[in-house]
């Protein structure tokens, strides 16, 4: 979501027909203001990475191999409807009805951007002898689509939301100082820490984000025996702009505790969703911690 004063960030646009939300219906909302804010709900454009705006980044190979996981996802969630718990049965329908729409083929390119797996190698790597372009391959030597698809898994994030929420226009600053104060203003406040007033246990911390609930789709591809794995970069949220990589221990995360081996048992809300999602990956045996045999 964004606030109605904001412009829409590069391949995003204001949903049609228009949905909006008022801040006061917010429980955060804070209590000793009268005026009011709201916030509109923003969608990825079909066009994201093949409109007129973008001719800098279009890929065809890489928008053809998206089209290729969405029907199989398609696919994948069909066959779980129907489903007997009205919980799941719900979720996994509006994740459906996301997936059955055009915008999800953009959606899809987008995480695959994300990774930096599928970037073009920079000259100077690329001349280090490598017959791929590509760090991951694609066309003959893309990994199986159909398999990345199945490998999806939806998890329901609650966040811990900043109470009273931030102004929309609270600066990179105040915001810190609030997530930075958050858990003494809790302790005198008597506000739970750990779950919300309907008993939802919060999976993370959120910041100036005012979405209370949140379904990701994961997809999940080993890339452990990745020549140069260390050179591959890091992109933002829409996958075009490259930014500095840092590399984070599973412990670090409180996915493990300190010998490296267990299961956490410590609270990963202090490190954002990444924590709760890999200690999930590492429970379900998708990420394997153990060394060689």
């Amino acid at each position: 979501m964004l606030s109605t004063e904001e412009r829409p960030p590069l391949g995003y646009r204001r949903s049609d027909p228009r949905i909006r939300f008022d801040a006061r219906n917010f429980p955060e909302f804070p209590r000793d203001r009268r005026d009011s804010w709201a916030y509109d709900k923003i969608d990825i454009r079909e066009d994201a990475f093949n409109g007129p705006d973008a001719a800098a980044f279009q890929d065809r190979e890489l928008e053809e191999y998206a089209l290729k996981v969405r029907e199989v996802l398609r696919a994948k969630l069909s066959e779980q409807m129907p489903i007997s718990s009205a919980w799941e049965a719900d979720r996994t329908s509006l994740v459906k009805s996301i997936v059955d729409g055009a915008k999800s083929i953009a959606a899809i390119q987008g995480t695959l951007r994300m990774s930096g797996l599928f970037a073009r190698r920079r000259a100077d790597v690329a001349a280090g002898g490598s017959s791929c372009p590509r760090y991951v391959g694609l066309g003959a030597k893309a990994p199986n689509h159909a398999q990345l698809a199945h490998s999806m898994r939806v998890f329901t994030m609650f966040p811990q939301m900043p109470d009273p929420m931030p102004l929309p226009w609270s600066s990179p600053e105040e915001l810190q100082r609030e997530i930075s104060s958050r858990d003494l203003r809790m302790a005198e406040s008597g506000r739970d820490p750990h779950k919300d007033v309907h008993g939802r246990r919060f999976t993370h911390r959120s910041t100036a984000n005012v979405s209370n609930t949140i379904h990701g789709v994961y997809l999940t591809l080993d890339a452990t025996d990745l020549p140069g794995l260390d050179d591959v970069p890091a992109f933002d949220l829409f996958g075009t702009k490259e930014i500095r990589r840092e590399w984070v221990s599973l412990q670090d995360l409180k996915v493990l505790d300190s010998d490296g081996e267990s299961i956490g048992t410590e609270d990963t809300k202090p490190t954002f969703i990444s924590g709760f999602i890999v200690r999930q990956l590492v429970e379900d045996g998708v990420i394997h911690i153990g060394g060689p045999s």
